[in-house]
């Protein structure tokens, strides 16, 4: 290969790089896994609580964190699973107390595609439901 060959080859893959979004040169050379925050929130104006987001969506190799921001006392509790799925134990979590508490489950192959409800048990009927989909 020329110099000028190898010089203009070069460059022109360097331009494709800076050119991609960022997401999408990820996405080019396999994302990496992530970390999806959902915070465990009191609604302003109230006596109802949220996930905060209350639908979000991860891929196999992520990290869920549920974070409590919240007063009250909360769980993450997956009470509807897609056919398949075998969260076993992580299921339902430990109660989080104090503000700043997690709890972090990776979406590994316990997991199946689809999308999966959570609730906070003793708050289910106050609104505490969120929505995972696994892609």
């Amino acid at each position: 290969m020329s110099r000028t060959h190898f010089l203009i080859t070069a460059c022109l893959s360097i331009g494709v790089a800076i050119a991609m979004p960022a997401g999408a040169q990820s996405a080019a050379s396999g994302a990496a896994p992530h970390v999806v925050l959902v915070k465990l929130v009191d609604l302003p104006g109230s006596n109802k609580f949220a996930f905060e987001p209350a639908n979000f969506t991860a891929q196999r190799g992520d990290t869920l964190r549920f974070v409590q921001a919240s007063v009250a006392m909360h769980n993450v509790h997956f009470t509807t699973q897609p056919a398949g799925a075998k969260l076993g134990r992580a299921a339902t979590s430990r109660y989080l107390s104090a503000k700043g508490q997690e709890v972090t489950i990776v979406v590994d192959s316990r997991f199946t595609d689809g999308k999966y409800e959570i609730v906070c048990d003793p708050h289910a009927l106050m609104g505490l439901h969120g929505f995972l989909t696994v892609k």
